[in-house]
């Protein structure tokens, strides 16, 4: 089956062209980069900021570049290092276990923001036994904001009480049904699945079974695959429309997540929201 990946501020930044504004800019403060131990001049370092996302950009000798892309709450979403015939990038699963990144400091005032990084990145995201470098550095930038045509696309809920924020996703296959997976840089993902992007307006009870639910995963280390946990609660599709070329759907949810291996390994999912693209 076909996986294709969407990275959601990459879309908002096609969108911005003609309606981004710049409400800081500068030199930065401090930008230090390493690759396998050896220091790496940095030049042109920029920091834009698209609603609670932020991407980091950098270029290095050689016609290399390095890209971090993460959000206001520190999730990091994807460190990328560019050379001229390969782009390496952190695990793409439960980041937090297998890439450093901080976000040390944001200034939302002054538009000023600071992150720190360490680990390990890979000539393919998902094979940790694939070609491998070292990174780490630190980026003190002041930053630009820029206005989406499309505001408030992404998910969140919280997770056995915690918040819980989406920074990527993708869809398995296609063909008028939904199959949507949510990750964000811990163990967790959530599983969208609609019998349509057709689907119409209203509340859904589910079960593991229906055709229209979520889902909560959980990330196993021993065998680098997520475990899907059973479910039942409530999906309420509040609107569907189409919009700007693509059909926006935006809803709330609420479930318990059973792991099937474990009967009192039972997690609540709660204050659920989403507004997506399709």
């Amino acid at each position: 089956m076909r996986i294709t990946k969407f990275i959601s501020f990459l879309f908002l930044v096609a969108l911005t062209a003609s309606c981004s504004s710049s409400d800081s800019g500068g030199s930065s403060t401090e930008s230090t980069f390493a690759i396998n131990g050896t220091n790496v001049a940095v030049t042109g370092p920029l920091a834009q900021r698209s609603e609670d996302t932020f991407v980091i950009s950098a270029d290095l000798p050689n016609n290399e570049s390095i890209q971090i892309e993460f959000n206001k709450y520190g999730n990091l979403a994807e460190f990328s290092y560019w050379t001229d015939t390969d782009v390496f990038k952190n695990f793409q699963y439960y980041k937090t276990n297998y890439f450093n990144f901080s976000l040390i400091s944001l200034n939302e005032s002054a538009h000023t923001v600071k992150v720190s990084f360490s680990g390990t990145i890979y000539a393919d995201e998902n094979d940790m036994t694939s070609a491998a470098k070292q990174v780490s550095g630190t980026f003190d930038l002041p930053y630009v904001v820029n206005t989406p045509l499309l505001t408030g696309l992404g998910l969140n809920c919280k997770i056995a009480g915690s918040s819980w924020y989406e920074t990527q996703f993708w869809d398995n296959g296609f063909g008028g049904g939904v199959d949507r997976k949510y990750i964000s840089d811990d163990d967790k993902r959530i599983i969208m699945v609609f019998d349509s992007e057709l689907i119409i307006p209203g509340t859904y009870t589910f079960t593991t079974g229906s055709n229209n639910k979520m889902q909560l995963g959980k990330y196993n280390t021993a065998t680098n695959m997520y475990a899907d946990y059973n479910t039942s609660g409530t999906l309420t599709i509040t609107s569907n429309i189409p919009g700007f070329g693509v059909r926006i759907i935006e809803g709330t949810f609420s479930f318990t997540a059973i792991n099937p291996s474990n009967s009192s390994d039972v997690i609540q999912v709660t204050n659920g929201s989403f507004k997506t693209n399709f």
